[in-house]
């Protein structure tokens, strides 16, 4: 684990002021100045952008081998977000084991929405991938996503995401994985297949119980 050690502490650099410091400053400025009033600087207002955040995004989707990572205030803020992309009328193949806020968050809001949420094993390989193929005999068009937790939370059950990835894009579906419990520290699944990670930071990422935060990492720039 030398080079994600390496990574985790001097993967990026600074390179934010001239002072030699090596922790990134803290930015908790809501406003900036523009230069002239027909400026387009990178930051204008906190919402679309912070120099702090920009520099923890850029840092788990180094840890996470993807394209691109984003920070939100909590791990079901990052959930939502990604939930976001889809419409009404879009099924996604929920395991059947996943953490209590996220099933409340797929069951109480994104359905009354119009998302289609259809909970499955996600360790029997043959009834995800029925699940995901849909029945077009009968109006089930194929998933468009498969949603699932590497180490579910409560039960810890262990999912394949390769496999899980597989079946998914096989059918042309998105495979989402909420790394929560295990980090990037012990498996990177974009690098198995997964086209999104998301975190709950709070957690492990964070460790000390001090810290609300949610993480996602996409696969590639179309996506993002």
């Amino acid at each position: 684990m030398t080079r994600f050690n390496t990574q985790l502490v001097h993967g990026l650099p600074v390179g934010d002021n001239n002072t030699g410091a090596v922790n990134p400053p803290i930015y908790n400025s809501t406003t900036y100045a523009f230069e002239r009033v027909d400026a387009m600087p990178r930051y204008d207002y906190a919402r679309s952008g912070n120099p702090t955040r920009d520099f923890l995004e850029q840092q788990i989707a180094q840890l996470e081998q993807g394209t691109r990572g984003f920070a939100f205030a909590s791990g079901l803020a990052a959930i939502h977000a990604v939930l976001s992309i889809f419409k009404p009328g879009d099924r996604i193949v929920v395991g059947d084991n996943i953490y209590g806020g996220s099933y409340s968050q797929l069951n109480e809001f994104f359905t009354r929405w119009g998302i289609i949420v259809e909970a499955v094993d996600t360790q029997d390989i043959a009834a995800l991938e029925a699940s995901v193929k849909g029945d077009r005999a009968n109006g089930i068009a194929p998933a468009q996503a498969v949603y699932f937790e590497t180490l579910t939370n409560p039960l810890l059950k262990v999912n394949d995401v390769r496999a899980i990835s597989t079946v998914a894009h096989r059918f042309g579906a998105l495979s989402i994985v909420d790394n929560t419990f295990v980090t990037p520290y012990l498996q990177k699944p974009l690098a198995l297949g997964a086209d999104v990670v998301i975190h709950s930071a709070t957690k492990y990422l964070a460790g000390h119980s001090d810290v609300n935060a949610g993480l996602v990492v996409v696969s590639g720039e179309d996506l993002a």
